[in-house]
């Protein structure tokens, strides 16, 4: 395996300021014009109830679907497009499903209808005038008789010139959907950065992390990120991976809640909520699934870190001196600046924050010698010879290497209490402070003979309250700094971080909605007809290269949730079903674990724990793909578990949406959570 990934990206120069404003300009154009349309179309349907709504379908749909007989192949012939229907028996792992019932049936016919573009002789006209100027002429009715450049005119006004106007504005849509997206992240971790972060003290059971994953995850709003901060607590030896994995686990559960929200807003159509709830819920079911399955092995045998740690024992840590040790990212630094340019995150002080050096890190350079002997001295022995460190303030495990503490966990100062044990201190205990003539502190260790002080020895043997200095470079208040650190709602705005982050979520969740109305709105004329027949093809043709597609996609964002969330509302729609979805959702996850790698690719210490969090977390998704797909009866389960939620959905309204979300990715996680603090407390 190699260490390193051999991707380079060149973003470019660095463009003008105003980027932030341009962000949420468009955000708010987005928003005003959604809300526009919504008031137009219901002052429609009040004054005109006989029209119907352009989401409806066709009612005079032709539909003609094929008898199923002795567990062979199905045809769908919808406007002379055949699409092929996988029945449950079958085991290619191709495409869909057989048993739509009428209402889907008809929404995804309508896609397919055929809208001709046909302009008019005056049109025509016109447009070969005022492109020549007036210097070409000729008989729109007779094109076959004019010139070679009225011939080349007429045929470029018959160019469906609007449609193509309104594929770029599409690719607009989905820029700034993915700028909101970047945004509604930040926003969530300047929200709970601090506090999510402090989660990862209290883990200390697979449950415990399973649960903390997939809250960190849902309160950053990001995966990604919550991969990338444990694979960064593994690399800096601040956890270990056995510890790790439940905890990467549930950020997979935690990632799918934003597609869910995206369901919700189709909360106007009852059709809709409840394709697109069950759409979305495909990515809960299969991962929650997977998690039952998979987490009981693993706490029993703990094979993902065996398996692991074969496949990554020959890494090396990423030199600082030789490489550039940046993660590599394609589409985001396009879209960084115009994030953080609304509002910029210190990811450093969360960091801090998750690794606990709030109270204080050493920043001196120790020898094994001097930590073992202040680590004798801090920590007590038990019954049974062991260290007991419990007694330090904040103490976990991590602080540890081979029972001696790590150099950046040294104290400021000890002071020796009784014969052979001393008490830590990151600040000083006297009153008078160290350096005071009456507490004038003398070190403890002598770093040029590698030693023990005389004072510091006799001290020892006597426990005479005497103070010593250990750490000379000691950093504090790494926690105190505020997590937003620039952009517009810093420095135009003033805000602080709650209300950045309030505004934030509140902005980007609001652009979201509105812009992903407006894609849906405006896909239903660009891909109506012959492009909704090649989509329906490409997803259907086999559930393999569709997970191949959603891989793809998935790596260029790097974030699954924007993969998932963006084909939400298409299958809400009928454009794509909830067969369809089911492996571009396990191509999404698989894409996503790009992320976890790349991190691991650049870390600078414990490289080969780093990787074995992050190749964890790919076979994770790749058993759970063999388990739960390759089967068509095991394939059925996950798949019909979303459509009973989607049926729920229907049958209760938007309501139950809401209750499922607050209690799979809140209450449920939050309640442990609170039990695994009470624990620990």
């Amino acid at each position: 395996m190699s260490r390193r990934l051999s991707f380079t990206h060149d973003p470019g120069a660095p463009g003008d300021s105003g980027e932030g404003e341009a962000a949420m300009v468009s955000i708010c154009l987005v928003i005003i014009v959604t809300t526009v349309r919504v008031v137009r179309n219901q002052y429609i349907r009040l004054t005109a109830p006989e029209t119907t709504p352009n989401s409806q379908p066709i009612k005079d749909a032709k539909i003609e679907t094929a008898a199923v007989k002795d567990g062979k192949e199905g045809a769908v012939e919808m406007a002379d497009l055949k699409i092929t229907a996988a029945l449950p028996d079958q085991a290619n792992g191709a495409g869909t499903g057989t048993d739509f019932d009428e209402e889907d049936m008809k929404a995804m016919e309508a896609w397919t209808q055929p809208e001709p573009y046909d302009p008019s002789p005056e049109f025509r006209e016109k447009f070969i005038k005022y492109l020549s100027c007036g210097s070409v002429e000729g008989d729109v009715s007779k094109p076959e008789e004019g010139s070679s450049a009225f011939k080349a005119l007429y045929y470029l006004s018959g160019i469906n010139w609007p449609k193509i106007g309104l594929v770029c504005l599409v690719v607009y849509f989905i820029w700034i959907f993915l700028v909101c997206f970047g945004i509604m992240g930040t926003g969530f971790k300047l929200l709970g950065g601090k506090d999510s972060a402090k989660m990862f003290d209290v883990v200390d059971n697979p449950i415990s992390g399973l649960m903390i994953g997939i809250l960190v995850t849902v309160l950053v709003q990001s995966s990604s990120t919550s991969t990338s901060i444990i694979i960064g607590l593994v690399g800096a030896d601040e956890m270990s991976v056995s510890t790790a994995i439940p905890m990467i686990m549930g950020a997979n559960i935690g990632t799918s809640v934003t597609n869910t929200l995206v369901a919700i807003g189709h909360f106007a159509s009852p059709a809709e909520l409840r394709r697109g709830f069950a759409g979305a819920t495909v990515h809960d079911c299969f991962n929650l699934l997977n998690v039952a399955v998979l987490l009981p092995i693993q706490w029993a045998t703990n094979f993902l870190g065996h398996l692991s740690y074969e496949m990554a024992k020959g890494e090396e840590a990423c030199d600082e001196d030789v490489d550039d040790c940046e993660a590599t990212e394609f589409i985001k630094p396009y879209l960084k600046p115009y994030i953080s340019g609304v509002a910029s995150y210190d990811k450093k002080v969360a960091k801090y924050v998750a690794e606990g050096y709030c109270d204080g890190q050493c920043g001196d350079s120790a020898s094994s010698d001097e930590r073992k002997a202040v680590t004798e001295y801090v920590c007590k022995k038990d019954e049974d010879d062991k260290l007991d460190c419990d007694e330090i303030d904040g103490f976990k495990k991590s602080w540890l290497d081979d029972d001696v503490l790590k150099k950046k966990r040294l104290p400021a100062y000890v002071r020796f209490v009784e014969p052979g044990y001393a008490e830590y201190f990151y600040e000083c205990p006297i009153v008078e402070g160290c350096d005071s003539d009456v507490g004038l502190t003398a070190e403890l260790w002598n770093r040029t003979s590698d030693s023990l002080t005389a004072a510091a020895a006799a001290a020892a043997a006597s426990g005479d309250g005497s103070v010593f200095e250990v750490c000379h470079k000691m950093k504090s208040g790494l926690c105190d700094g505020d997590l937003l650190k620039g952009g517009l709602m810093l420095d135009d705005w003033n805000l602080d971080d709650e209300s950045a982050g309030a505004l934030a979520v509140f902005f980007s969740l609001a652009g979201i909605c509105c812009v992903l109305y407006l894609i849906v709105q405006t896909l239903s004329i660009v891909i109506k007809g012959f492009a909704a027949r090649y989509l329906r093809i490409a997803v259907t043709y086999n559930g393999y290269i569709s997970m191949v597609i959603g891989v793809f996609v998935t790596i260029m964002v790097q974030s699954s949730s924007i993969t998932t969330s963006v084909l939400t509302p298409l299958v809400a729609v009928g454009l794509i079903s909830l067969e369809d979805m089911f492996p571009l959702t396990l191509g999404a996850n698989i894409g996503t674990t790009i992320t976890g790698i790349m991190a691991a690719s650049v870390v600078t210490s414990n490289p080969v724990e780093a990787w074995q969090v992050a190749i964890c977390h790919l076979f994770f998704n790749i058993i759970g793909i063999c388990i739960w797909f390759p089967i068509p009866f095991l394939r059925k389960i996950p798949i019909e578990m979303a459509r009973k939620l989607g049926v729920t959905t229907g049958k209760f309204g938007v309501w139950f949406p809401i209750i499922y979300v607050a209690i799979v990715f809140f209450a449920i996680p939050g309640v442990c959570y609170g039990i695994a603090v009470a624990a620990t407390s």
